[in-house]
């Protein structure tokens, strides 16, 4: 293996860790955030912040050029790019903000909540002060450097913790939230700077190129909103802001431990993937990260749908017993929609397949858009999350079929790699639906069911590893030939050299 070959897969590990952690620790910290203010607010505080956080999202969909994808593409020697980038960011925070500054009372109006208006005008001045966050970020992340991504997110999140608390045990209102937004927007802007080097100025050289490539990421942005936040739009319409808090923050809850450990993957490979897609074992490395992701994400939503009523009750308390069946459905539709997510959306978009992924994203969103009808015509709102497992599950093999047939791909072969995990999570599935009922603390019998099902996951997984063979393309042989197999020939060598 030549030197260049082993800097790409140490870069490439590396870039993959520290964005995991950058995510992680964000979320993390998010965790413990929302843990603390389900205590100190109410479901309402939390569903007028969904609200204005809706509206937000809505236009920066429609405004969304992909610059963080497109940057990727720009050479050293268009490094003037760089700036234009930054102001072209610049542009479409003023995009998002003014029109929500004029449409702030028709907002709050529709949703009938008079506080809304001004809660919208100051998250919409903090969404103008986030568009002027150094480039160099992302100058950082096209190198490799996710550990820059990591250092801002961590403090910056940490802030935001400590202002939103502080204030939330003040005020006990959803100021507090926006309050702490404002901080923690405010410290990414400043360690940007302070960080990186690069200092951008306004330039539009070559705008017309990003305005030519955001034709193609903005129908995918508009369908991701759609996809991640439909559901959100009609729930907030439809339902009181005391629901809406209580089925945003399900939503979130499940999709931190689900959907959202999937992005900081994602983000680490894409760098990796746009400068080995020409690679001879390209779809070898494809199929392996598919399967990589069913191994991690199908025990880890299965299992926090089984242990949902245990979770809520430790960390939100009984006021939010109503979260429990939404997040037990909300568990297993992050699950699949994470998973969907990394087969369709970001990877193709690498591979210039853009146009595959809208329409991908589209049929998904138009699935979404039946499950809603069919909940809000023949049931009752709270059943929406299961009508939406239910929308995507029929989505799934669909999706799975014309991807394996556009990156010529092995159906058969990626299907035979999710075998184990699927047997595992069955196993493990009826070990902890047959879970005995023990009169200990809720905080005990949680630690206890998820302590009994990582065991029967993993140990199932090695009993099928061992009993029915160890084939080179599976998961568990990398991993093996990775950290353990390339020690055993060097340890007999070093025994045998001792011998003679």
């Amino acid at each position: 293996m030549n030197k260049l070959s082993v800097t790409k897969k140490t870069n490439s590990l590396a870039s993959v860790i520290w964005s995991v952690l950058s995510r992680w620790g964000s979320k993390l910290i998010g965790m413990i955030t929302t843990i603390f203010l389900a205590r100190l607010l109410t479901p309402s505080d939390f569903g007028i912040i969904a609200i204005a956080m809706l509206a937000i999202g809505l236009l920066d969909a429609f405004t969304q050029a992909g610059l963080n994808l497109y940057l990727l593409r720009i050479k050293e020697k268009q490094r003037y790019m760089y700036d234009t980038v930054w102001t072209v960011g610049i542009f479409q925070g003023l995009l998002i903000s003014l029109p929500l500054v004029i449409f702030a009372p028709t907002i709050a109006e529709f949703y009938d909540q008079e506080n809304l208006q001004s809660v919208i005008y100051c998250l919409a001045a903090i969404r103008l002060l986030q568009s002027f966050s150094n480039v160099g970020l992302l100058i950082a992340q096209k190198h490799l450097n996710f550990k820059l991504d990591f250092v801002v997110t961590v403090y910056s999140r940490m802030l935001y913790f400590i202002v939103t608390v502080s204030l939330a045990f003040y005020l006990h209102s959803y100021w507090a939230i926006v309050f702490g937004h404002f901080a923690n927007v405010l410290a990414i802007v400043i360690l940007s700077f302070v960080l990186h080097e690069y200092r951008p100025k306004i330039r539009l050289t070559g705008w017309q190129d990003i305005f030519r490539y955001s034709k193609s990421t903005v129908p995918l942005s508009i369908g991701r909103y759609f996809n991640n936040q439909g559901d959100s739009l009609v729930v907030g319409r439809v339902a009181s802001t005391d629901f809406l808090g209580i089925y945003n923050v399900s939503m979130n809850l499940a999709s931190m431990f689900t959907k959202e450990l999937l992005i900081p993957v994602i983000r680490g490979l894409l760098p990796n993937l746009s400068i080995l897609r020409t690679d001879p074992n390209f779809t070898h490395q494809l199929t392996l990260v598919f399967s990589l992701s069913i191994y991690i994400f199908l025990p880890v939503g299965v299992g926090l749908s089984l242990v949902s009523k245990e979770f809520i009750l430790v960390f939100l308390g009984e006021q939010w017993i109503e979260a429990i069946p939404l997040m037990f459905w909300f568990s297993l539709y992050a699950m699949l929609g994470g998973i969907l997510m990394f087969f369709s959306e970001q990877f193709l978009v690498i591979l210039e397949k853009e146009t595959l992924s809208n329409n991908l994203m589209w049929f998904r969103n138009l699935m979404l858009l039946l499950a809603i009808i069919i909940t809000l015509c023949f049931y009752d709102v709270q059943t929406l999350p299961k009508h939406l497992f239910f929308a995507i599950s029929a989505s799934f093999p669909i999706v799975l079929f014309i991807l394996s047939r556009t990156l010529e791909l092995s159906l058969l072969q990626i299907l035979r790699g999710w075998i184990r995990p699927i047997c595992a999570v069955i196993v493990m599935y009826v070990m902890l639906q047959s879970f005995p009922i023990l009169q200990f603390p809720i905080l005990t019998i949680l630690v206890l069911k998820v302590l009994t099902g990582l065991f029967v996951y993993m140990l199932t997984l090695t009993l099928l590893y061992k009993l029915f063979g160890n084939q080179q393309a599976s998961v568990e042989s990398v991993l093996y030939n990775r950290f353990i197999g390339d020690r055993i020939p060097n340890n007999s060598k070093t025994s045998s050299n001792k011998g003679r």
